[in-house]
């Protein structure tokens, strides 16, 4: 395997380091076997597998997440390189589906090349190597896009909008409401606080003074718009809950979506809404009673 293991930094920045990237890129004979042995086997897999061509993903899923947006503004030439080194290690098949692969995973491609697998490993856990970026909301300041380890305290991650956070929410629309006492003494881990792994990494210190419910019925106009059907009766009873029964057809509904095998976008949307009952009791029987006067959050 030919792999340039150029001295460079360990500590992080890495994906959005300004000098990541600098002379001619190496050449690769073995990516899966090199992305294996930095530790990213479902990576290494996909890579091995014939397909008839790869597609660069570079959304991340949620509108509340730049994650994709800020990378290919700062690095593009690390995806571009990534790209590069996957189409040239991929074994061509006319009859085989398209493979499509995220920016940032090109990325670390792209830096795996460069400096090697121990270097890719100095940072991140055994199960999760390397580092990731999170949108992190701290309240009513604009996101930042911040590159992290896994298993970095959320603590850590939000800063000093912790101290005034009355919940946090992880993983965006698509996410999971989390009470603050439990989010704070947790690390950012794939798959941690009951948001799946491949999930948003978007984190949102939600400050005092909102409205969890007003906030999670923004969060769930968003995803209506993917799955009208479904999500669109939830909404109307979430919108006014001062209608007969619509508290209880809330309830109903977040508990049993998923045991009707309804689409992902409705049982993403159940979670989400079962979590905020749990996180918001107090102001969901205050929409219920119709005195709750608390704004949203603004959009950003």
């Amino acid at each position: 395997m030919t792999v340039a293991t150029l001295p460079h930094r360990v500590t992080l920045p890495r994906l959005l380091a300004t000098d990541a990237v600098d002379g001619p890129v190496p050449d690769l004979d073995d990516l899966p076997g090199l992305l294996g042995e930095a530790g990213l086997d479902g990576l290494a897999l996909a890579v091995a597998r014939p397909a008839r061509g790869v597609v660069v993903v570079a959304g991340d899923g949620d509108p509340d997440c730049r994650n994709s947006e800020t990378l290919l503004r700062r690095s593009p030439r690390l995806v571009d390189e990534g790209l590069h080194h996957v189409t040239t290690a991929l074994h061509r098949t006319a009859a085989a589906p398209v493979l499509a692969l995220p920016a940032e995973a090109l990325a670390q491609i792209a830096l795996l090349a460069r400096y090697g697998a121990a270097w890719f490993r100095a940072v991140g856990t055994p199960d999760a190597p390397g580092s990731v970026l999170c949108t992190v909301h701290a309240g009513e300041t604009l996101p930042q896009v911040v590159e992290t380890a896994v298993g970095t305290p959320v603590r850590t991650l939000l800063g000093g909008a912790a101290r005034s956070a009355q919940a946090v929410l992880v993983g965006g629309s698509r996410g999971t409401w989390v009470a603050t006492e439990r989010a704070l003494a947790a690390r950012w881990e794939t798959g941690s606080l009951g948001v799946p792994v491949g999930e948003p990494r978007v984190l949102t210190a939600f400050p005092e003074g909102l409205c969890g419910v007003d906030e999670t019925l923004r969060l769930l106009r968003l995803q209506e718009r993917s799955c009208r059907v479904d999500l669109a009766r939830i909404v109307s009873a979430l919108s006014d809950l001062t209608r007969p029964a619509a508290f209880d057809a809330v309830v109903r509904w977040s508990t049993q979506s998923d045991a009707r095998g309804h689409c992902r976008h409705a049982a993403d949307a159940a979670r989400l809404l079962r979590s905020a009952l749990a996180v918001f009791p107090q102001e969901f029987e205050a929409h219920a009673a119709g005195r709750c006067g608390a704004s949203v959050l603004p959009s950003t």
